[in-house]
């Protein structure tokens, strides 16, 4: 009968203790010690158990059930033992790994020895007691005893994009390479740039009939642009672009200004680089062609017009991108017009190198070009008149940001 009574009320106090330890939240951190080398002093155990001991934040535990374990170092240097602290963790929300070098003066008393050592351990330990207390950590920044010297900044930066292709196959060999150089100035709320580019490319195949099919392809453009913002969300631009090609080509000159105006969900300084933007431009163009199309025109000019968006988000150093533009002329949409998706991904390989891969779909009218049957080269590289075109791209970026701390996105994926 008594055995039929308690069992029932041992439940009972059983969940009432489990409800008042989840009440009692995360508990404190355990942290376990390990003086490899303790070196001269008494830092590892007696110092830094006692900094364990003398906060509830901390407990001392076995390394079974420690979710900390502290690995202590210690190599002389002349008079002082340098420590390096290792702490290794297995707590959610903070880095599996710390390291942290200091030095403690062996000819030092007690307490001269402990307020060399707490500033490390506490930096190191912080972060693992924020992820389970996040109300328990506090963090300052003091002035240091000498003084810090104003760093040297600048708002200009430099970028350079480096991209090719080659193949080789029996009698065919062709090759290609594009190179653009870019400047650009940069503060919280401007953003002025300016780049020249070119490309080019070379094809060789065996000879048909004793015609050549050999091509040698080049195109210049230069660009430069001014940004400003009106607020948070909404920017202005201004921008000019240049370009010829040779007399192959689709241009013997093409030149075009615009205006636009963008809104960006994102802040343009976000520090994950997050882009979510719609743009319209509107703006002017003149071209002049190698070719008459069949409105028998080899120079034309035209006001255009454009919607774009563009979205990115960036995971740790790979960010994914994707962007959709329709644009065409104002007055005779129909004539000439362009839709093109474009996705792509960017790997960021170091502090100023990064590796990019891009497809580009885009559907195009245009009046149709009159291309001589007798030029190859010509005929070979009219695919700008085709209504259809993928492609897709490597490139190498080289950059060399401005150091004055100001991030702006606007306007640079549109």
């Amino acid at each position: 009968m008594c055995a039929r009574l308690l069992a029932p009320a041992l439940a009972l106090l059983a969940a009432f203790a489990g409800a008042a330890r989840a009440d009692d939240g995360p508990g404190p951190l355990r942290l376990t010690l390990a003086c490899q080398d303790p070196g001269r002093t008494k830092a590892c155990p007696t110092f830094l158990r006692g900094f364990i001991d003398e906060t509830t934040l901390l407990l001392a535990a076995p390394r079974a059930s420690a979710q900390v374990t502290l690995y202590v170092t210690a190599a002389p240097v002349a008079n002082a033992d340098r420590l390096h602290l290792r702490f290794v963790g297995q707590v959610r929300g903070a880095p599996e790994t710390i390291e942290l070098d200091v030095d403690v003066d062996t000819r030092g008393t007690d307490d001269e020895q402990r307020a060399q050592l707490r500033p490390a351990f506490l930096r190191g330990v912080a972060l693992y007691v924020a992820a389970l207390h996040p109300d328990a950590v506090a963090v300052e920044l003091v002035a240091p005893d000498g003084a810090v010297a104003a760093p040297s900044t600048t708002p200009w930066g430099v970028d350079l994009n480096l991209s090719g292709y080659g193949s080789w196959t029996g009698p065919y060999r062709s090759a290609s390479a594009y190179v653009n150089l870019g400047l650009s100035r940069v503060t919280p709320t401007t953003r002025w740039s300016a780049s020249l580019g070119a490309n080019g490319g070379l094809s060789r195949s065996p000879e048909v009939g004793g015609v050549s099919f050999d091509t040698n392809r080049w195109s210049t453009y230069a660009s430069t642009s001014y940004g400003w913002h009106l607020n948070p969300c909404y920017a202005l631009q201004l921008a000019t672009t240049i370009a010829k090609d040779d007399p192959h080509g689709q241009y013997r000159y093409a030149w075009g200004a615009q205006g636009a105006i963008e809104w960006d969900r994102y802040p343009s300084d976000d520090p994950r680089g997050n882009v979510l933007a719609v743009a319209y431009s509107l703006g002017y163009t003149v071209d002049g062609y190698n070719f008459p199309n069949v409105l028998r025109q080899r120079f034309a000019h035209y006001a255009e017009h454009a919607v774009a968006a563009f979205a990115s988000v960036r995971k740790d150093k790979v960010s994914f991108r994707l962007s959709v533009r329709a644009g065409g002329e104002v007055v005779r949409p129909d004539r000439r017009y362009t839709l093109s998706a474009s996705p792509g991904v960017e790997i960021q390989l170091g502090d100023h190198v990064d590796l990019g891969f891009d497809l580009s779909m885009t559907r195009r009218e245009l009046p149709e070009f009159v291309i001589p049957e007798d030029d190859p080269q010509a005929v070979g590289r009219a695919d700008y008149a085709e209504p259809t075109s993928i492609y897709g791209s490597f490139n190498l970026r080289l950059h060399w940001d401005a150091s004055n701390g100001a991030r702006n996105n606007r306007f640079t994926n549109l």
